[in-house]
């Protein structure tokens, strides 16, 4: 799915990789790209408040769930999906997962 803020893919399509393989896979991807990655846990109803960025963030659902809202637009994310956020887009994150905190990789772009 795409918008004027944001692009949603999976980690299958956008890697070549399987999820089950593990997230070394995937870090390992990125960083021989030069980027940064962040690991970050988000613990279900935990609210990330409103912000931008200058640059383009991308987010690896590894486990759980979350919801963005993004420039209004909700978006659901759950295992393996990846979200690409245009640069100064105003969006929040919170974690939905009932069962356990959800795990997420961080790369600004």
């Amino acid at each position: 799915m795409t918008s004027n803020f944001y692009t949603k893919s999976n980690v299958s399509r956008e890697f070549n990789l399987e999820l089950k393989s593990g997230s070394d896979s995937i870090i390992n991807v990125l960083t021989e790209k030069g980027h940064t990655v962040y690991s970050m846990d988000q613990r279900s109803n935990q609210l990330v408040p409103y912000h931008t960025h200058p640059s383009e963030e991308m987010v690896v659902i590894l486990e759980g769930s979350v919801r963005y809202i993004i420039e209004e637009e909700i978006v659901d994310l759950e295992e393996g999906d990846i979200i690409k956020i245009a640069p100064k887009s105003v969006h929040a994150m919170v974690g939905t997962d009932k069962e356990h905190c959800s795990r997420l990789l961080l790369i600004f772009i």
